[in-house]
């Protein structure tokens, strides 16, 4: 009578943890909408905006990625870091974490010809999210847009740049 009392308790109690650990562990999908700073390079981009969703706020990212092709083929990311300033359980926190190496990608979808704005798809995977860093996990997707036009003096010029998709994170 004894073992099978103890064996019920012991899964029981095991549940329990399993429970607690679950709940401490959330995802949370947000859209994004922002621009692109200013000081991009052919290797890196940074971008700054608000979220909407489960963790409002305003987020930055600094994206850095292979040289982008001038055709379909995909950048793979190198690395970067993403952070989210929002509230959690009433409390102002930072989000932070970093791109995973090679588990993301930039990659032009249009554009290709004349001086019309050129639209690129941007997929990372993110590492090490949490509350002033962690141990989470996560995914940026969006859609990059270059806004051009053709200076006669100059030639096409990217004036400015916007950035739309969404943040999933889970932590």
């Amino acid at each position: 009578m004894k073992r099978p009392a103890l064996s019920i308790a012991l899964a029981l109690g095991a549940t329990l943890v399993m429970t607690v650990t679950a709940a401490a562990s959330s995802i949370y999908t947000d859209s994004i909408h922002g621009t692109e700073l200013p000081n991009a390079t052919p290797t890196e981009g940074q971008f700054v905006g608000e979220a909407t969703g489960g963790l409002a706020g305003a987020w930055y990212i600094d994206v850095t990625h292979q040289v982008l092709p001038n055709n379909t083929s995909a950048a793979a990311i190198t690395g970067g870091r993403f952070r989210l300033n929002t509230v959690v359980n009433y409390v102002p926190e930072e989000i932070l974490g970093s791109f995973t190496p090679w588990h993301g990608y930039v990659k032009q979808i249009d554009g290709f010809g004349g001086c019309t704005n050129q639209h690129y798809q941007v997929h990372g995977e993110l590492r090490d999210v949490g509350v002033d860093w962690g141990t989470g996990s996560g995914t940026f997707d969006a859609k990059l847009t270059h806004y051009r036009v053709n200076i006669w003096w100059v030639g096409c010029v990217v004036y400015s740049a916007s950035v739309s998709g969404t943040v999933s994170l889970n932590f």
